[in-house]
């Protein structure tokens, strides 16, 4: 299977512990990628790099955007990983499908409480 820079991947490291994170670079010649960690069973590997075989590396389907649950779990991320553009990018089309909604229902678009989603990602 190949993989991209920035493909969501979860695996295992030769430790045996479970990764998941985005590629950050692969090197065909050797089989091995570098993954930036956002969760893992050993709470030491998040947030640093990782090297592992890519043999042992699974791709991570992508999300339906169209749900604002997921994208609010996605601007948190972004925001834990200090990605501005993504997360402009997540926030102009949460935007959107707001101000949507609205025109649709001729009211505004209630707002819920603020919640802590980062624990669901790195807890």
């Amino acid at each position: 299977m190949t993989f991209n820079i920035s493909d969501w991947v979860h695996g295992r490291t030769m430790g045996g512990e479970m990764v998941y994170g985005f590629i950050e670079s692969v090197d065909a010649l050797k089989g091995i990628v570098t993954l930036f960690v956002v969760q893992s069973d050993n709470e030491e590997r998040i947030g640093r790099h990782v090297a592992v075989k890519a043999s042992t590396v699974k791709s991570v389907p992508d999300v339906s955007l169209r749900d604002n649950q997921p994208v609010q779990d996605l601007i948190d991320l972004a925001l834990a990983t200090w990605d501005e553009a993504w997360f402009k990018e997540l926030t102009d089309g949460l935007g959107a499908d707001e101000r949507d909604v609205a025109k649709t229902t001729g009211s505004a678009v209630l707002k819920t409480a603020p919640v802590n989603r980062l624990s669901r990602l790195f807890g």
